[in-house]
C-alpha cells in the first residue's frame, strides 16, 4: 500500500516487494515524544515516507529508561517488516547489563545509521576553572582529590568516561548525580558543580551567550560544529575516551530479507535527502564517516558495540 508516489526515490521503488507493505510501517522510539530520540525518528520518518511513499507511524514504547522498548523489539515484536526501532548505542548497555539473558543484542538487526551526538566536557566561562585546559583540570584533580564537582548520570556512559579518566591518570573527582546532561549544565551555571558533561544542543545556546566553555569532547576525531575543542584521545594520548550517542533503525532478527533490504533503502535514500541533513545538524549531531559510507552496517555497528563490551569486561561489570 502506497501513500503517493509523487518523489519516490527510484532506488527504493526498485527493492519494494510485491506483497509489503500492506498496511502503515510502524518505528518504535523507546523514549518519551519530545525527546531527542523522539525528534530524530519523526524526522527519520517524514523524509523516509517521502522516498518510499509509504506512510510511517511513530511510536512510543517507554519505560524503565528505554528496557520496556527494547526487550519489546527484541522478543515480542512480529518480524514481519512492520516493526522498525529507531535507537540508540544506549541499547547495548541495556543489552549486556540488564538484560539479564532474556535477549541479547543478536535478537536486533541493524538497517541504517543516522548520527552520533559526543558527550562533551563544559565548564563555566567565569568560574572556577576559566581558562583551564583538560590536562590543567586533570591534575587539579590529582593534586586536590574529590574537589572538583562533576556532574554524571549514573551507570552510563557520564560516569564511564570519568571513571576511565580517574582510573588512568591518578585523578579523584568529586562525582554529583543528574538525571541527564541538561540538568548537569543548568547545576554548572548555578555553580552547585564544576564541569557538566552533556551533549551539544544541551548547552548550545549557553555556549553563544560566552556563559560556558567546551574542554573536550569524547569523539574519534574534532567534530565540525566545534572543531577547535580537542578530543579526550588527542589530548590525553588515548585511544579509548570515546563516549558518543549512535542513532540508528533496526529490526527484529528473522525480517525477510526482501523486506528488510526495502526497509534499509528508505533510511539510506532519506539519509541522502539534504534537508534531513540539515535538520540533524541543526540538533548539534554530526556523521560518522566510517558508519555513514558503510555497505555492512550492522558489521560496522558491531565493532563500536565491542568496544564497549570491553570496557565492561575490564571494569568488571560483565564476567
Amino acid at each position: 500500500m502506497s501513500w503517493g508516489h509523487a518523489q519516490v526515490d527510484p532506488a527504493v521503488a526498485a527493492l519494494k516487494p510485491k506483497d509489503f507493505p500492506t498496511q502503515p510501517i510502524e518505528y518504535t522510539v523507546v523514549y518519551p515524544a519530545g525527546g531527542g530520540m523522539d525528534v530524530t525518528a519523526r524526522l527519520l520518518a517524514k523524509h523516509a515516507e517521502k522516498a518510499s511513499g509509504e506512510k510511517i507511524l511513530v511510536n512510543n514504547r517507554t519505560g524503565g529508561a528505554g528496557m520496556v522498548g527494547h526487550a519489546w523489539l527484541a522478543t515480542q515484536a512480529k518480524p514481519d517488516g512492520y516493526a522498525v526501532g529507531v535507537l540508540a548505542n544506549l541499547v547495548w548497555g541495556d543489552a549486556m547489563l540488564r538484560a539479564q539473558g532474556k535477549w541479547q543484542l543478536s535478537d536486533l538487526e541493524a538497517i541504517g545509521y543516522l548520527n552520533s551526538d559526543p558527550l562533551i566536557w563544559i565548564t563555566q566561562s567565569d568560574g572556577p576553572l576559566k581558562g583551564k585546559s583538560l590536562k590543567e583540570i586533570i591534575q587539579l584533580a590529582k593534586d586536590k582529590p574529590s574537589t572538583i564537582r562533576v556532574a554524571i548520570v549514573p551507570g552510563s556512559m557520564w560516569e564511564y568516561l570519568v571513571e576511565q579518566i580517574e582510573s588512568a591518570y591518578g585523578a579523584k573527582f568529586l562525582r554529583v548525580p543528574f538525571q541527564g546532561g541538561g540538568p548537569g549544565v543548568n547545576a554548572m551555571l548555578g555553580g552547585n558543580v564544576d564541569i557538566a558533561q552533556a551533549f551539544y544542543a544541551e548547552f548550545r545556546g549557553q555556549l553563544e551567550a560566552g556563559k560556558v566553555t567546551p574542554v573536550a569532547v569524547a569523539a574519534g576525531e574534532p567534530v565540525p560544529h566545534i572543531k577547535d575543542v580537542p578530543t579526550f584521545n588527542e589530548t590525553l594520548g588515548s585511544s579509548e575516551l570515546v563516549w558518543n550517542v549512535i542513532r540508528f533503525a533496526v529490526v527484529p532478527k528473522g525480517v525477510p530479507a526482501d523486506r528488510k533490504a526495502y526497509l534499509g533503502a528508505m533510511v539510506r535514500a532519506a539519509m541522502k535527502d539534504p534537508e534531513l541533513l540539515a535538520e540533524y545538524r541543526k540538533a548539534g549531531v554530526f556523521f560518522d564517516p566510517k558508519l555513514m559510507n558503510s555497505t555492512r552496517i550492522a558489521e560496522d555497528l558491531n565493532q563500536y558495540a565491542d568496544r564497549e563490551l570491553a570496557f565492561y569486561k575490564k571494569t568488571g561489570r560483565v564476567k
